[in-house]
């Protein structure tokens, strides 16, 4: 990271060419002017895509940080086995441009553009404005593509973000009278990127690693040392400092059961096998929706590498590639948004190839800005056809159309009318609880969840905790009584296995039967929704095995049905029988191993 004057100035030396200082000011100005249209571009798109429902992911970090503006310390009324760095990142967003659909994309959309902006100073000092520029259009067309789900606010835009605002300050420290305080900024930034989600602490490791390259290189091992000392303490910094947190709120425990104990049986459940043959469904469409930069990478890193006076910057850019390809790794899920965190490796290499078709063209003819501006507008015309596509179907479906056509029968439009429906027939201190896992009906409803399982998925993970899983969320629903459950009849909300534990079912049955009425259901068929409300529901039949959302409403107090007792799952009062488990409510007979 260090910056060596001599190679470091010849890797940015423009091709010689009798007018290559000429040649050079007009290909920086093509390069900004495809560049500017391409964020044009994405902006363009970001903006028409703002309406779409959240889906699951977005749900949760925005469910979170809703409850942090309210005071709500993370983990205490809600959990999940990510760290909490994006939950805080949400409640920004949610408090900049206020709690919606809307307003959650548009701060992705600044996220995405802040991270463009400083991949773009990284790129300039190792390859180039040019290249930079190439680099950085690149990243803008590859993160907003559907194959990452680019257009969702996953958590890996904000590893990204903080993880390259670290790699720039590294880059600044080099040389610089401030070096200690660029360094240590430099950790708190990686540090960020490891709150944010823990595949961070790949990129983190990357930084460390580097200063004591860098330390080897220069000979001087001591300094080295003392840098990585440096950074390493700002790295550890906001982990730490959000432990004090969890301490003083009282919050640790659970802290620690979701980010640590619960988190580490997650990653292991998924064999080599299965975890190559995910990865391969993964990165194959990646790769066919942009093949011109994927194939464009490769040939740049190696490039670099085999050029004389440019080996230091190759060995940066692979050594750069490798550790966020290990970001992706983690658990061996290979889920589609994970690779978002391989996109600025892949953009910087794609730039870098930039240098041999300019060297080529320069070489044979004495127009080198003619040469620029076939090669920017021929990746730039390949590269963009997807988002056109994109805006074309945007352009055509409603919010809701786009949603179902992104991710299916999720009932991630319906989450909407039923947060409506159940925020009007509410107080705005009452729980609900949501038995699947579409958190984003409580952000909806803006309602506090009855039970911290904001997730079904650990309940049926063939996980050491998943019966006690299961047991805390039965005790804690009807410790708080509901006025209303959304049971979630869709396979995808619960991911159930053979193997599950499955007495959680027994108990949804003979609860949802004894102390609650449906009030409306909403059916997901292939190309619509049928709703029932209220009376309705009493006469809607259902088809069975189909996809549904029902809304269960808490029987008055004095109904015949209404009866004291609980579950019997955890707690088996007096007059609690047997016979309560049997005769389950007619709508409830689908229940994901319900048998």
């Amino acid at each position: 990271m260090v910056r060596m004057k001599n190679e470091d100035e010849l890797e940015r030396q423009p091709v010689p060419t009798p007018a290559a200082g000429a040649g050079k000011d007009h290909g920086v100005r093509l390069a900004m002017a495809v560049l500017i249209l391409v964020v044009i571009a994405v902006v363009m798109v970001r903006l028409k895509a703002a309406p779409v429902p959240l889906e699951r992911d977005e749900g949760e970090y925005a469910l979170m940080g809703q409850l942090i503006l309210e005071g709500v310390a993370p983990y205490r009324e809600a959990g999940n086995m990510k760290l909490p760095g994006t939950y805080y990142a949400y409640a920004a967003i949610l408090a900049l441009f206020g709690q919606t659909i809307t307003g959650i994309h548009v701060g992705l959309m600044v996220v995405n553009l802040l991270t463009a902006g400083i991949l773009f100073l990284i790129a300039s000092r190792l390859l180039g404005r040019v290249e930079a520029a190439l680099a950085v259009a690149a990243f803008l067309i590859m993160s907003v593509d559907l194959s990452v789900l680019g257009l969702f606010a996953h958590a890996t835009h904000f590893v990204i973000m903080f993880g390259l605002a670290g790699v720039w300050l590294l880059q600044e420290s080099s040389g610089s009278k401030r070096e200690v305080l660029l360094l240590w900024g430099a950790g708190l930034c990686l540090g960020l990127a490891v709150l944010m989600k823990q595949s961070g602490a790949l990129f983190a490791l990357f930084g460390c690693l580097w200063v004591l390259f860098d330390g080897r290189r220069t000979g001087s091992w001591k300094r080295s040392l003392v840098r990585s000392g440096v950074l390493a303490c700002g790295i550890v910094l906001p982990y730490a400092a959000f432990l004090v947190v969890t301490v003083v709120r009282g919050t640790f425990d659970r802290f620690w059961f979701w980010t640590v104990d619960y988190a580490q049986s997650y990653v292991s459940l998924v064999g080599y096998g299965l975890g190559l043959e995910l990865f391969r469904v993964g990165i194959v469409p990646i790769i066919r929706s942009n093949p011109a930069i994927w194939s464009m990478a490769p040939v740049g890193m190696i490039g670099l590498c085999v050029a004389k006076g440019s080996r230091r910057t190759g060995l940066f850019l692979i050594t750069f590639f490798l550790f966020s390809f290990l970001a992706v790794c983690p658990g061996l899920y290979f889920r589609q948004h994970y690779f978002v965190q391989i996109l600025p490796a892949v953009a910087l290499g794609a730039g870098a190839a930039l240098r041999i078709p300019r060297g080529l063209f320069a070489r044979v003819t004495r127009r080198p800005l003619t040469a620029e501006a076939v090669v920017f507008l021929a990746i730039a015309a390949f590269s963009l056809t997807g988002i056109l596509s994109m805006w074309h179907g945007l352009s055509t479906l409603t919010p809701e159309q786009f949603s179902r056509s992104v991710y299916g029968s999720n009932p991630f439009p319906e989450s909407v009318a039923v947060a409506e429906y159940i925020a009007k027939n509410t107080g705005a201190e009452e729980r609900i609880a949501v038995l699947g896992s579409e958190p984003q009906i409580y952000f909806y409803a803006h309602r506090r969840p009855a039970t911290e399982h904001i997730y079904m998925y650990g309940l049926m993970e063939p996980q050491p905790f998943a019966l006690r899983m299961q047991e805390a969320l039965v005790a804690q629903v009807e410790k708080s009584e509901p006025q209303f459950i959304v049971l979630v009849l869709v396979s995808t909300s619960w991911l159930q296995r053979g193997v599950s534990e499955k007495k959680v079912f027994g108990w949804m049955r003979g609860y949802l039967n004894t102390y609650y009425q449906a009030v409306m259901t909403a059916e997901i068929q292939s190309d619509r929704t049928v709703w029932s409300v209220d009376e309705d529901v009493r006469t809607s039949q259902g088809r069975r095995g189909s996809s549904r959302l029902i809304v269960y409403r808490r029987k008055p107090a004095d109904s015949s049905h209404n009866r004291e007792g609980g579950s019997g799952l955890v707690r088996r009062p007096a007059g609690w029988g047997s016979d309560s488990y049997r005769g389950a409510f007619k709508s409830t007979q689908h229940l994901p191993g319900g048998r």
